[in-house]
């Protein structure tokens, strides 16, 4: 599904499988989570903040369903199950405990795992993009004019617009924060350089009161989830508590 985001680089599998290997990533990867058909989802695809589900835009999943969106070879079932691959395997690589911590080499990351997905299909990939490319533009153009009367989850993770946005994620971002997802409310990890440093986000005063999963929790700050282990430039300690553990 790397239509929506062209201009960021599709990873090998080789870059792919080494990822999933590292830290904790594999065990999110194997984690069950749901798919929600009942919304509307900017970029067709997303994931709940804690990566418990996978939304599939409403619209576009009836368009597959009906024949709209298809891919001579595959299945509606089968392209549903391609863009869950990759939701589920951006999520997972970008919350993991590798070296990937912004959305854009995520994203790169899942497409590699969609095509892989779609390959073994057989399925030629470019073939397989081409079909879908006008489906997924029109749910982008669909969210920006439905705009506040849109039905976008309240826990959907925004890292896929508020990182690197273009004019379209801004218009997307405002309608996100005037139907009150919270996630939209908060800055992307690039932008607060979010990452291995000298102080930990378990010592911040914006960490989370509790854990979504092990080692992770929500950021009164930054979006998605942060790692006990790391922080960022934004980074306050916690009253009475300056010092480094």
């Amino acid at each position: 599904m790397s239509t929506g985001h062209l201009k960021y680089e599709i990873k090998t599998p080789t870059e792919l499988f080494a990822m999933l290997g590292e830290g904790d990533t594999p065990a999110l990867y194997a984690r069950k989570h749901r798919v929600d058909v009942s919304h509307d989802i900017p970029y067709t695809g997303g994931n709940s903040v804690d990566g418990s589900v996978v939304f599939i835009d409403r619209q576009a999943y009836r368009d597959v369903m009906d024949g709209k969106i298809y891919v001579r070879g595959m299945t509606p079932s089968q392209i549903i199950n391609a863009w869950e691959e990759h939701e589920h395997a951006e999520w997972t690589v970008l919350m993991g405990l590798n070296p990937v911590q912004t959305y854009p080499a995520s994203h790169g990351m899942a497409t590699a795992s969609e095509h892989q997905f779609v390959r073994k299909l057989p399925i030629d990939v470019d073939r397989y993009e081409t079909c879908i490319k006008a489906g997924l533009e029109s749910v982008k153009r669909r969210f920006i004019a439905l705009g506040d009367r849109c039905n976008p989850p309240r826990d959907l993770w925004c890292g896929p617009v508020i990182d690197d946005p273009d004019k379209d994620d801004l218009e997307i971002i405002r309608i996100l924060k005037s139907k009150g997802v919270e996630d939209a409310h908060k800055l992307a990890k690039a932008v607060v350089n979010y990452g291995v440093g000298e102080r930990k986000c378990r010592d911040c005063a914006m960490f989370g009161e509790r854990d979504i999963l092990p080692s992770l929790r929500k950021c009164d700050l930054v979006n998605g989830l942060v790692r006990k282990g790391l922080w960022c430039e934004r980074w306050t300690p916690k009253k009475g508590n300056g010092h480094v553990r």
